[in-house]
């Protein structure tokens, strides 16, 4: 049996509470109910309020919300000997858009052109937050439109032709998802309301790129999102906290089980 902890946040904003408890079997979070269905402990440790964890010891910690509370407490458990996935220094990077498109680059892979927010474009671009998720703070610029902001980048726009996710543990792909945008909207992401299903036939192109991109990012644990246009690929994110969510609830709950079954490896490695 082993103890592990998981650094998420509350479901709203503004959550009141315990700091930190342990989790108790029929509380809604798919992972921590997996992992003690196996006969581990596993406690949460909530981003607000702040406060001190429920207990000191930690085998394992998983970092499912990578805002600077969780990752601060990540580094930490890992300096006092804790295996932390994915690596609150990686973490940190991969929810970074510029970070992320620089890591892209650096390893060759196919990416659209990506620029911090300083200048005039003269063409219609995606701007994006620099740290945001579910296409919360994704725009498109205007042509001809001047930006100066630090926190966001300009990215090229690809002419989707095709839309995946894969999530990818430990070097390999366990499943992808084929994201569809409703109708009116160009954001592919299930916040946006897309609609999206499990794919079966997956060009071999996509599954080394977006195996190269967790790589890259050195992620352990992370959703690729790759986009096709009439000629190639591009991976555009490795997310870092994603989602574990199938087309179906099976699917779903086999994505649950495969991320145990790599924590369980940590955990006889530690």
């Amino acid at each position: 049996m082993g103890t592990f902890i998981i650094l998420t946040r509350g479901r709203t904003p503004g959550r009141t509470g315990p700091p930190s408890a342990w989790y108790e079997a029929g509380r809604n979070n798919a992972l921590a109910e997996e992992l003690v269905s196996r006969g581990h402990r596993v406690a949460m440790w909530w981003d607000e309020p702040h406060g001190r964890c429920v207990t000191d010891e930690a085998d394992v910690v998983i970092i499912r919300s990578g805002g600077p509370v969780n990752i601060q407490r990540g580094r930490e458990l890992k300096s006092a000997g804790a295996c932390v996935v994915n690596d609150p220094d990686a973490h940190w990077r991969a929810s970074d858009k510029w970070e992320l498109a620089t890591s892209f680059v650096a390893a060759g892979l196919s990416h659209p052109t990506t620029q911090l927010a300083s200048g005039k474009f003269y063409r219609e671009m995606v701007l994006k937050k620099r740290r945001s998720s579910g296409g919360h703070g994704v725009s498109l610029l205007a042509p001809n439109v001047f930006v100066d902001d630090v926190d966001c980048v300009v990215q090229e726009r690809v002419n989707v032709i095709d839309d995946l996710r894969a999530l990818v543990i430990d070097g390999e792909i366990i499943h992808w998802l084929r994201r569809s945008p409703r109708p009116g909207e160009w954001r592919s992401n299930l916040a946006q309301g897309s609609t999206f299903e499990e794919a079966f036939e997956v060009e071999r192109e996509a599954t080394l790129l977006a195996r190269a991109a967790a790589a890259a990012c050195e992620l352990e644990l992370s959703g690729v999102d790759l986009v096709r246009d009439q000629n190639r690929w591009f991976v555009l994110e490795a997310n870092p906290g994603t989602t574990l969510y199938g087309a179906t609830v099976e699917e779903g709950v086999r994505n649950v089980r495969h991320i145990a079954d790599a924590m369980e490896r940590r955990l006889a490695r530690s």
